[in-house]
């Protein structure tokens, strides 16, 4: 019997020691040269082909959404904020696909508690920020909308352990 991709990750994976490692140090900063995936597996003592081969099963079980560059939006004059919205009773779907129509939202959660969904919204300056707080307070499926701009950034990664 075959099972959909999403029953086959409702199970709990288990992570190797291994694994573990090579998520840690995944976490760091990629090397920027020809042979950067040589390059990390000669830091783990692992060959090249097993690393990639971990990745390659990190990602086809969603263990790694994806492998990109992480900019600071401050060291390019950009600006951030996190922001809280309260959907009308059963339109937080709906609402969602709106947020993520902007290209600026970065993230977007759906939580439980006072607000339905928490997102992020990196843009270039204060005035697009505010024009996509505008435009989601006069949504009609929104009932409350609260924002939370940056103030200091503590950046911190998962670390696995033994």
């Amino acid at each position: 019997m075959l099972m959909s991709r999403s029953k086959k990750l409702q199970g709990k994976i288990r992570l190797s020691l291994l694994d573990k490692r090579i998520l840690n140090r995944l976490q760091e900063d990629i090397p920027f040269e020809s042979g950067p995936w040589a390059a990390v597996a000669g830091e783990l003592n692992i060959k090249e082909d097993l690393l990639l081969k971990r990745v390659a099963f990190f990602k086809k079980t969603g263990i790694i959404r994806r492998i990109s560059a992480v900019f600071s939006p401050r060291k390019i004059n950009f600006i951030s904020t996190l922001v809280a919205v309260k959907a009308l009773p059963g339109n937080a779907g709906r609402v969602a696909k709106k947020i993520n129509s902007y290209p600026e939202v970065t993230h977007n959660y759906r939580r439980g508690g006072p607000y339905d969904l928490w997102f992020t919204v990196v843009a270039g300056n204060k005035d697009r920020i505010a024009h996509i707080m505008r435009r989601l307070e006069k949504d009609k499926d929104i009932e409350r909308l609260s924002e939370f701009p940056a103030v200091k950034l503590f950046k911190i990664n998962v670390k696995f352990t033994a």
